[in-house]
């Protein structure tokens, strides 16, 4: 008899949920791993830099457990064939992983248990989260729709240092010894790892699986206390870039709210936290925002269709440098910045007109921090369409955004090289300076036009 440990968003062995659980139990522990076929499906570009990331810290993980006398399992299909198979094939009694709620993922988990043998045992364990979203709701057992109340009224509140506590991992002899299981990939390195799923392994230096500590360390140590005041300024270190690694689990969302806590100083950065939360409650009790507007009145909105238009926006050619810059930023690195996120997810739905779901699909194709509720929340928040959005009449002037969270333009003529030679005071708009660049496009389309039509097409929607 043994407990089958099924990794998913949770790469690592410090701080685990799902590896305490099963170690208070009994017998010998098989952590196993899925790259799952139907997911990878949807992201065709094979030099992925997120498939790199997750096979070093699966090469990474198999190395510690030999260490400890054990071994990880990995294979490549789909997860509601193989956890079953293998769950018979060790005998496994429990299957334990981390809760996840996207309502794909609750569906592939419901089949996952219904086709276990009958005396397997499939148990949940809440990991990358500090509370449960389906226990976040109002004194009328309905759920929160706007941040604030949502974040001051329940979430933090609710959260007490036992919530922040670490999951301790005493795992000395305990790990399953010289299991063979078929179908098993090899994990000699992550390139070879890769090749046997359909990848192709890249150097990515931006982001090494090894230094998710180091880099908690230094935010909290250096840009913690300054983050509310530095954030928005995108050439600046004033943001953490810990998503990746939390959205992987190299981190615990509980170390990082630990180490907020006992620095002081952090409210800011843990709002953040709250927000990710946040969006996570709303898509488990409105999963129907995946592919639709929160907001019923704008379901009809009539996105415009233009695929010149959206190469130029994709392309990070559409006459706007901060636009522009980010977009080339999020391609070349797998990051854009949050200010830059709500730039461009504005400019892309009010100054292109064009449907939100596209632009989060694009996101969801580069961004190594990926994931869906604060994705899907982002973008409708930018369109105006989701829960708790900014106002319709709310459009962001690009122009007027970067001058202001990018005064020296030294974020543009990071990505954008084109415009370097030109002054601080032109690069935000070149079109406007003496002598613009031959090379750079003039703007796709002119902020006051833009402005006006988005502005009537909301306003009928609201009409109807």
């Amino acid at each position: 008899m043994s407990t089958l440990v099924w990794l998913r968003r949770d790469l690592r062995l410090h701080d685990h949920a799902a590896l305490a659980t099963a170690l208070a139990g009994e017998g010998a522990i098989q952590p196993v791993f899925v790259f799952d076929s139907e997911i990878l499906a949807r992201f065709d570009n094979k030099e992925d830099r997120r498939l790199t990331f997750i096979a070093g810290a699966l090469c990474n993980i198999d190395v510690e457990l030999k260490k400890r006398g054990g071994r990880l399992l990995v294979f490549h299909g789909k997860p509601t064939t193989i956890i079953p198979r293998v769950a018979k094939a060790l005998d496994a009694h429990t299957i334990v992983s981390a809760a996840d709620f996207e309502p794909a993922t609750i569906a592939r988990d419901n089949a996952v248990k219904a086709a276990l043998h009958d005396k397997a045992r499939f148990v949940q364990v809440l990991d990358h989260l500090l509370q449960d979203p389906r226990t976040m709701l109002k004194k009328d057992g309905t759920p929160y729709k706007v941040f604030t109340p949502f974040y001051k009224q329940c979430w933090r509140p609710s959260i007490h240092e036992a919530d922040m506590g670490e999951w301790t991992v005493n795992d000395s002899g305990r790990y399953a010894k010289h299991t063979v299981v078929g179908g098993a990939l090899n994990l000699s390195s992550p390139k070879h790892l890769l090749e046997q799923v359909g990848y192709v392994h890249r150097d990515d230096p931006e982001w090494s699986v090894t230094d998710g500590q180091a880099r908690l360390k230094d935010f909290i140590a250096d840009h913690l206390a300054p983050y509310k005041t530095q954030r928005d300024f995108m050439a600046r270190h004033g943001t953490s870039r810990l998503g990746p690694y939390l959205r992987h689990g190299l981190i615990s969302i509980r170390e990082a709210m630990r180490a907020a806590v006992e620095k002081g100083h952090g409210e800011a950065w843990i709002g953040e936290l709250g927000w990710r939360e946040f969006y996570t409650a709303i898509l488990t009790h409105f999963p129907h925002v995946v592919d639709k507007e929160f907001q019923e009145h704008y379901r009809e909105l009539p996105w415009r269709s233009d695929a010149k238009t959206l190469a130029a926006f994709k392309t990070g050619m559409t006459g706007y440098p901060v636009v522009d810059a980010a977009v080339r930023e999020l391609t070349s690195t797998g990051w854009m910045h949050n200010r830059a996120r709500m730039i461009t997810a504005s400019f892309f739905t009010k100054h292109l007109l064009m449907d939100w779901r596209i632009g989060e699909e694009f996101f969801a194709q580069y961004l190594m921090d990926y994931e869906l509720a604060s994705n899907n929340g982002g973008w409708q928040w930018s369109a105006s369409t989701g829960t708790d959005a900014q106002p319709y009449f709310r459009v962001f002037n690009p122009v007027l955004q970067s001058k202001k969270f990018d005064a020296g333009g030294d974020y543009i003529r990071a990505y954008v090289p084109e415009l370097a030679n030109l002054s601080d005071k032109d690069i935000h708009a070149p079109w406007e300076s003496k002598n613009p660049p031959a090379n750079y496009p003039k703007p796709i389309v002119d902020h006051a036009a833009a402005r006006a039509r988005v502005l009537e097409t909301f306003k009928r929607a609201r009409s109807l």
